[in-house]
C-alpha cells in the first residue's frame, strides 16, 4: 500500500510539472492566437495545413493537447489517405500517412514519423525535431531506415531511428513523384513538376507536421530542416521563399544540407551541372516529363544476371553497371562517388562499408521516374547558366545552418556556396578518413546513411548539433 502511494505521488507531481509546462501553450488567448497563426499559414501555403494536422492526429491516435480538439475530425477523407503504423524497435515507432495536396491524380504526398513512444500511439513530447526532405531516386524510408528495405540489414539501422532513440522526434516528406504507380505510361501531368512544386509541397509537409506536434502537445516551434543531395537544392529554395513571408508563417529554424553544392566555383562540377542542364533541356523540349532512375531495374538485372550485357549502358555487364554506381566518379569531381568502395590494380572489387546485397537492396528500392522539370530546375540553380528564381533572396537567408558532407562526396566544393547565404552561424562538418590524394576511396555521398560506420561519423554530430539549435 505504501508502495502504490508512493508511486501515485510521484506521477501527481509528474502532471502537475506537465500541466505547469503546457499552462501558457494551453490559456485561451494564447490558442484564440496560434489558431489564428495557423489559419494564415495555411492561407499562404494554398493547403489546409491545420486542418490535415488535426486530422492526422486522429488517424494516428495521437491525443490532442487540451483544449485543442474544438468540434469533430474527420479522420478520412479530406486530406490523409493511406496510414499505418510499424514498431521498428523496442519503444520507436514509424508512422507512414498519404496527403492530398491537390485534384489532379496523383496530386499527393508521404508524410513519415519515427518517434519514441511511453505507450504505443503516445509518441514523447520533445523540443528537438527535424524534417528530411529527400533527394534525387530516392523516398523518406530509402534514405532514413534503409534496414526497412533489407533483409540484410537490422531493421532498426537508419539515421531517423537512431535520432528518434536520443528523443528527435524526426519527420519528412516522400516527393510526389515516388507515389507514381510503376503501370503508368502518361507523365503529362509531370510538365510542372518542378522546383518550384517541390519546394511548395515541403513548406507544406513542415506545416503539417509542425502542427500536428502542437496539437499534440510538443512545443510551437518551428522546425529544424535537413536535405540530402538535390534535397539540399530543395531546401535552399523553400528558405529562399520563406525569407519573403512574414515571421508567423516561417516554419524552419535551422538548415542541414547534407552532401551537395547549390553554387560552384569548380569548373568540373559546373560542367557536370551544365550537361545535366542540356540532358534535361532536350527531354522536356521533346515532351519527355520523366527522367529515368537507372538504380532499381540495372540492381535487379546485377543479381539475376551479373554477367549479362546491360541493356541501359552497352558496353557493360549487369555487375559493371552496379559496381560502377558504387564506387566510381560522379558529378565531374576527380574522387566524388556514392560508396567507398575496395579496389584492387585500379579495379573495384567489393565496398568498404556495406555488403553487395545491401547495396542491391538500396538500389532496388527506388522509383522507375523522377520528373525532368525538378533535375533542370537543380542544374540551373547550380550551374547559373541561365537566371534561377529560386535563389534570388539567398542573402536574406539568417537562420542557423550545418553543412554535413563527405570528402568522398561534395565534400569542400559544398563550401563555397555559404560566401552568398546571410547565415553568420555556419558550421562545416566533413567527414574525411584518408589523405586528400586518396579521395576516390574515401568516405562517400551515400555512406552517410547506410555506411556501417555512419552512426559514428554522421549521425552522432548531427544529433549533436541538433540538440543545441
Amino acid at each position: 500500500m505504501k508502495k502504490l502511494t508512493v508511486i501515485l505521488a510521484v506521477l501527481g507531481i509528474f502532471l502537475f510539472m506537465n500541466s505547469c509546462q503546457k499552462d501558457e501553450l494551453s490559456s485561451p488567448a494564447q490558442q484564440q492566437e496560434s489558431a489564428a497563426q495557423f489559419t494564415e499559414l495555411s492561407e499562404s501555403l494554398g493547403l489546409d495545413v491545420y486542418g490535415i494536422a488535426k486530422e492526422l492526429a486522429a488517424t494516428a491516435g495521437w491525443p490532442l493537447e487540451a483544449g485543442q480538439a474544438d468540434g469533430e475530425v474527420e479522420t478520412r477523407g479530406i486530406g490523409v489517405h493511406n496510414y499505418y503504423r510499424q514498431v521498428i524497435a523496442d519503444d520507436i515507432a514509424h508512422y507512414w500517412f498519404t496527403v492530398r495536396i491537390g485534384s489532379g491524380p496523383y496530386s499527393r504526398i508521404g508524410i513519415h514519423r519515427v518517434v519514441k513512444e511511453w505507450a504505443p500511439n503516445r509518441p514523447i513530447n520533445t523540443s528537438k525535431a527535424l524534417f528530411f526532405q529527400h533527394g534525387d531516386a530516392k523516398d523518406f524510408v530509402g534514405m532514413m531506415l534503409p534496414g526497412l528495405n533489407s533483409p540484410s540489414t537490422p531493421r532498426d539501422f537508419g539515421m531517423a531511428a537512431y535520432l528518434a532513440k536520443n528523443d528527435v522526434d524526426v519527420w519528412g516528406i516522400d516527393q510526389a513523384w515516388n507515389l507514381v504507380p510503376d503501370e503508368v505510361t502518361d507523365y503529362s501531368f509531370m510538365a510542372d513538376w518542378g522546383l518550384d512544386k517541390q519546394q511548395k509541397d515541403l513548406r507544406r509537409a513542415i506545416g503539417i507536421a509542425r502542427l500536428a506536434r502542437y496539437l499534440t502537445g510538443s512545443p510551437n516551434d518551428r522546425m529544424i530542416l535537413a536535405g540530402y543531395s538535390s534535397g539540399v537544392a530543395t531546401g535552399f529554395a523553400a528558405l529562399n521563399a520563406e525569407t519573403q513571408i512574414g515571421q508567423g508563417q516561417r516554419n524552419i529554424k535551422g538548415f542541414v544540407p547534407i552532401d551537395f553544392t547549390i553554387k560552384t566555383d569548380d569548373p568540373g562540377m559546373n560542367a557536370f551541372f551544365i550537361a545535366e542542364y542540356n540532358r534535361t533541356k532536350a527531354l522536356l523540349d521533346n515532351g519527355e516529363y520523366q527522367d529515368f532512375v537507372p538504380f532499381r531495374l540495372p540492381a535487379q538485372l546485377g543479381q539475376s544476371d551479373p554477367d549479362g550485357e546491360s541493356p541501359y549502358f552497352p558496353g557493360f555487364t549487369n555487375m559493371q553497371v552496379v559496381f560502377f554506381f558504387g564506387v566510381q566518379p560522379i558529378y565531374g569531381e576527380p574522387h566524388s562517388h556514392f560508396l567507398a568502395g575496395v579496389w584492387e590494380n585500379g579495379t573495384p572489387v567489393g565496398l568498404q562499408f556495406l555488403t553487395m546485397e545491401q547495396w542491391f537492396d538500396f538500389m532496388k528500392a527506388s522509383p522507375l521516374y523522377e520528373p525532368s522539370l525538378f533535375i533542370y530546375d537543380y542544374s540551373v540553380m547550380v550551374s547559373e547558366i541561365v537566371d534561377s528564381p529560386f535563389d534570388d533572396h539567398f542573402a536574406d537567408i539568417t537562420v542557423p545552418i550545418l553543412n554535413l558532407g563527405a570528402y568522398g562526396g561534395f565534400g569542400y566544393l559544398s563550401e563555397y556556396a555559404f560566401s552568398l547565404i546571410g547565415s553568420t552561424d555556419v558550421t562545416h562538418h566533413i567527414i574525411q578518413l584518408l589523405p586528400d590524394d586518396q579521395g576516390l576511396y574515401d568516405f562517400g555521398h551515400i555512406d552517410i546513411f547506410i555506411a556501417s560506420n555512419a552512426e559514428e561519423l554522421a549521425w552522432a554530430p548531427l544529433l549533436e548539433w541538433v540538440s543545441t539549435h
